[in-house]
C-alpha cells in the first residue's frame, strides 16, 4: 500500500451492548483521505477525527463512506460539515442517511462491486446486506483487509432483526466474506479482528444453532409466540431492558424459516411446517 495508512478511530456512541463505541476508519495520506463512518453527531467525534488526522498527517477526509444509516454510525456527518464532504452510501440507505446527516446534501450511491481509490489503493465496495438492506462493506485486496460495519463486530455476533435486519440476507453475506482473501477484519464495533476466517465461521455456526434451537422448541411445544421463544430461549441471561431486541433477532430468524416453509406463522403464534 503506497503512503496509505489505515486508522480506526474509537468514538462513543448510544449503540447496543456490550459495546460503547463505534468505529470510524480514516484511510488516508498526505493527498488525500477518505472516512469509514463517521459515529454519532457529538463533538468528540470530531474531535478525535481531527486528533487522528493531525497525528498520523493525513489530509482530512474530503469523503465519507457510510456503511449504514444507523444513528452509531451516519450522523456525525453533520459535525465534518465544514469539509464539504462528498458521502457514499448505498440506495437502499439513502432516505435514512439523508435525514440524519442534513443540512449535508452531496450524496452519491455505490452498487456491489465499484471501485474507490485513495492514493493508488485500489478498494472494492461490497453490497452486504443483513444487518441492514444497504449495508456496505470496503476490500482492500493488497492489504488482505476487509472494513466489514456491523456484518462483523469483535465481541459476540452482530445484532440481527427486523424491520431492517434479514437473516437469510445476513447469512448469504456471510458465507460470501469467507471466500475473500483476508487476514484483517474491521469490525463496526471493538478491536481488530485477525482471525477473520474463524471469526466467520464462528458467526455463522452460533446462527444456525439458534435456528435449531427454535426449530426444536416448535416441535416440542408444538406452538409458542415469538415472546415465549424468547423466553424459553434466553431465561434469566438477559436483563429486561433489552429483552425486546432479544425477540427482534428471534423473530429474524423466524422469517427465515417461514420463507424456507420450515415454519407457519399463525396469528401472533408460530407452528413447525410439519
Amino acid at each position: 500500500m503506497k503512503n496509505v495508512k489505515i486508522i480506526r478511530i474509537p468514538v462513543a456512541t448510544p449503540t447496543l451492548w456490550p459495546n460503547t463505541e463505534t468505529n470510524c476508519y480514516l484511510i488516508g495520506s498526505e493527498q488525500e483521505s477518505l472516512l469509514i463512518d463517521a459515529g454519532y453527531d457529538t463533538e468528540e467525534t470530531k474531535n478525535k477525527i481531527e486528533q487522528a488526522v493531525e497525528k498520523h498527517g493525513v489530509q482530512p477526509p474530503e469523503s465519507i463512506l457510510l456503511t449504514h444509516s444507523h444513528p452509531d454510525h451516519a450522523p456525525g456527518v453533520r459535525q465534518l460539515r465544514d469539509l464539504s464532504p462528498t458521502v457514499y452510501c448505498h440506495e437502499a440507505e439513502y432516505d435514512p442517511i439523508a435525514d440524519s446527516i442534513s443540512p449535508v446534501k452531496n450524496i452519491k450511491t455505490l452498487n456491489d462491486g465499484d471501485i474507490l481509490t485513495i492514493s493508488q489503493t485500489e478498494m472494492e465496495v461490497i453490497h452486504g446486506p443483513g444487518h441492514t438492506a444497504g449495508q456496505l462493506n470496503l476490500y482492500i485486496p493488497s492489504e488482505k483487509m476487509l472494513l466489514a460495519g456491523d456484518n462483523v463486530v469483535s465481541e459476540g455476533t452482530t445484532w440481527i432483526g427486523p424491520p431492517d435486519g434479514d437473516m437469510s440476507d445476513y447469512l448469504s453475506t456471510l458465507d460470501r466474506l469467507k471466500k475473500l482473501d483476508i487476514e484483517k477484519v474491521g469490525p463496526g464495533h471493538g478491536e481488530w479482528v485477525l482471525n477473520p476466517k474463524d471469526k466467520l465461521e464462528f458467526i455463522i455456526a452460533r446462527r444456525l444453532k439458534r435456528e435449531q434451537q427454535i426449530k426444536d422448541l416448535l416441535h416440542e411445544h408444538k406452538e409458542l409466540s415469538a415472546r415465549e421463544l424468547t423466553q424459553h430461549i434466553y431465561k434469566d441471561q438477559i436483563h429486561p431492558s433489552v429483552f425486546d431486541v432479544a425477540k427482534r433477532t428471534i423473530e429474524a430468524h423466524l422469517n427465515k424459516l417461514i420463507k424456507e416453509d420450515q415454519v407457519k406463522q399463525q396469528n401472533n403464534s408460530y407452528i413447525p411446517s410439519s
